[in-house]
């Protein structure tokens, strides 16, 4: 956000055309529109392929609708609308780097559309984000927060569907002697995934996130275990509500008097 970046468009037509002009107009994410963008495009001649580019500053973190208008000499007018994200941190590079690509296999238009959908995922999932303003209401080290876990997410989405380093799994360990490696591609290994890794990072930054924070911290303040539907009664302690089972469960826990000290008996449970 903050930078001008030259966004390209390319056409190709099964026979030879001519392009007459060309304009763009971009609706920002406030739902302003702006619809002087230049637009320059080669070859200025007749060819069956163009290419085209304009300028765009994103003044405002979110989405972006970028629609392209075309006319042909022989009359004919293309519309072409397209979608672009302009985030607070460079998100396309954190998910480059999670999933060893490039600019150039992983193009800018790609990661826009993953991440505008992760973005709009975590904002419906969230009611505070939406009360907060969305995506554009972040402020302070929240905006990095989301940031990083929006990027770590939408690189987990994506590598479903990318080849791994090696057909049959990850490389988890090297054997110097003889030449022998191991691949971790199962739990079974005691290796944990890279999917896992990614989305355990993922939730502590989300977590850290001020409004997600607050949820959680509100909804641990009255959290109770014991009120949960069904037939209830009164417990003995504090007249809280608790089900005839998690009754059962507390006899069997706070009264439990059998063999003392405790640790004297539960060696007996080890296996």
């Amino acid at each position: 956000m903050g930078d001008t970046q030259t966004i390209s468009h390319s056409e190709t037509f099964s026979v030879a055309a001519m392009v007459a002009g060309a304009s763009a107009s971009l609706v920002r994410p406030d739902g302003t529109l702006q619809n002087d963008l230049s637009v320059s495009w080669t070859p200025t001649g007749a060819g069956t392929s163009f290419s085209f580019s304009t300028q765009v500053a994103a003044s405002l973190p979110g989405e972006y609708r970028l629609t392209w208008t075309i006319h042909l000499g022989d009359g004919q007018v293309l519309n072409r609308s397209e979608g672009h994200f302009a985030t607070y941190t460079d998100v396309g590079a954190l998910i480059r780097r999670r999933l060893n690509e490039t600019a150039l296999s992983l193009p800018e238009a790609d990661l826009d559309a993953e991440v505008t959908y992760t973005v709009r995922s975590l904002v419906d999932r969230f009611v505070p984000l939406q009360m907060a303003g969305g995506y554009g209401g972040l402020i302070g080290l929240d905006q990095v927060r989301f940031d990083r876990a929006m990027g770590l997410l939408t690189a987990l989405r994506l590598r479903a569907s990318r080849a791994k380093s090696v057909p049959i799994g990850e490389i988890g360990r090297v054997q110097l002697g003889q030449n022998g490696f191991q691949f971790a591609n199962a739990q079974g290994n005691g290796l944990k995934p890279l999917e896992q890794q990614w989305l355990e990072e993922a939730l502590i930054a989300l977590g850290h996130v001020s409004p997600i924070h607050a949820l959680y911290q509100s909804a641990a303040a009255s959290y109770k275990p014991f009120v949960v539907s069904g037939p209830t009664r009164n417990a003995q302690c504090q007249g809280a509500l608790e089900t005839l089972a998690s009754g059962v469960i507390r006899l069997l826990t706070d009264a439990w008097q059998v063999g003392t000290p405790p640790e004297d008996y539960a060696a007996d449970y080890a296996e």
